[in-house]
């Protein structure tokens, strides 16, 4: 048993699919087959259950995963933390961020990255703040931010800001101007059809925590974990939305969207940055971290963001 093979079996488990596997490693599918059957020998037990819908790992298989998850994560920062001692942080970083923040934050990190620390390697993805979380935690990632309200034991986290929600319609020709200073009552959210996201969203958690709180019903018209499409319906007048304020900010420029503060304190949400409990953080995930919360006070400069700021950049220069 040897690293690449574990790196291999992570790939074919977190896929489903051999065949999708060896797509995303580049490597050939009989190549990584027999991989995966010299690794089953060498353990003598069935790692994979194989059927015609892909891959599932058997009760021996999902030991070795989390188990393998755990020797690549650590192997990764033995070599990052080597080459750190160059006093050049380098490697490779993975940070998550939800759609609402990644539109925003993506290109400018790239561009920080790229001019003062071209040595680091970086990637940013995209996921709902509940797989945000859950790929930190599991080492699949090196960073998130999440909106999530429980984080999980295995997390460490810094507040960055609060933000609250706002009601977003449509805005029509004789609508008057909107400054997105308006503010509504909760009450409103309950008086008009609205697009929502499925369950696992953050945003979702609390607007029917509110619902049932009150014993009020939502008018829920339909559910998408788009946020292009859930501004789209916003825009055709066919919904009302709940949605932070850099989802909105670019149409609300445009004049499309009246966009009305809820003035209710349980509809706001603790944006955290998030990274693997109990794990040194490299030289360039430091980096990534200072660079992303600048970032995050250049949006709130810009209006972009909107809320209460709490997180210190210098308190962050070693965390």
């Amino acid at each position: 048993m040897n690293v690449r093979q574990l790196r291999y079996f992570i790939a074919i488990v977190e896929r489903g699919s051999v065949s999708s596997a060896a797509r995303t490693l580049n490597v050939a599918q009989p190549a990584l087959s027999q991989h995966i059957l010299n690794l089953e020998a060498d353990l003598a037990t069935e790692l994979l259950v194989r059927s015609s819908k892909g891959v599932k790992p058997t009760k021996a298989g999902e030991v070795l995963y989390q188990h393998a998850r755990k020797i690549v994560a650590q192997l990764k920062q033995a070599i990052d933390d080597v080459r750190s001692e160059a006093d050049t942080p380098r490697g490779e970083v993975l940070i998550v961020v939800p759609p609402m923040l990644g539109v925003h934050i993506a290109p400018r990190l790239l561009e920080r990255i790229a001019d003062g620390f071209p040595d680091i390697e970086l990637r940013i993805q995209e996921e709902l703040g509940l797989d945000v979380c859950e790929m930190v935690q599991s080492g699949r990632a090196d960073l998130g931010i999440s909106a999530r309200q429980n984080l999980g034991p295995k997390l460490e986290f810094v507040h960055i800001y609060t933000e609250p929600l706002y009601l977003a319609s449509r805005r029509r020709p004789h609508d008057p101007p909107c400054s997105g200073e308006e503010t509504v009552s909760c009450d409103d959210l309950f008086e008009v059809p609205l697009v929502l996201s499925q369950k696992s969203h953050a945003v979702r958690e609390l607007v029917e925590a509110v619902a049932n709180e009150t014993g009020r019903g939502l008018n829920i018209r339909v559910t998408t974990e788009s946020t292009r499409l859930r501004i789209s319906y916003i825009q055709s007048g066919v919904t009302h939305g709940v949605l932070p304020w850099p989802s909105l900010d670019t149409p609300w420029r445009r004049g499309e969207l009246r966009a009305r503060r809820i003035d209710d304190a349980r509809l706001t949400r603790d944006i955290c940055f998030v990274w693997p409990k109990n794990q040194p953080m490299s030289a360039a995930t430091k980096c990534v971290l200072n660079e992303t919360l600048a970032i995050c006070q250049q949006l709130f400069e810009e209006g972009i963001v909107k809320g209460d700021i709490v997180a210190d950049l210098a308190q962050f220069q070693n965390p």
